[in-house]
């Protein structure tokens, strides 16, 4: 019986440090998510292309809130 629930025990400790393992990944997958769609509404907002200044302002906007949707997430990650 105590080599079972040692078993049971060594089992539920590796799920939880694969978990862990895994939401950490999770953590800097989204940062990186965030980052890559700024930058994706950055080269949008690019001058050299003929879009109106409304486009432009949308693109603007778009890429502030990706790039602080990044900076937040990075900060309460980093806590983690």
């Amino acid at each position: 019986v105590y080599r079972v629930n040692w078993l049971r025990a060594r089992a539920q400790n590796n799920r939880w440090a694969e978990e862990l393992n895994l939401t950490k990944h999770e953590m800097q997958w989204t940062v990186r998510w965030y980052v890559h769609m700024a930058e994706k509404w950055k080269a949008r907002r690019d001058p050299e292309v003929e879009v109106s200044r409304g486009h432009r302002a949308y693109a603007e906007k778009q890429m502030a809130m990706w790039n602080e949707l990044g900076r937040v997430s990075e900060v309460i990650f980093s806590n983690a």
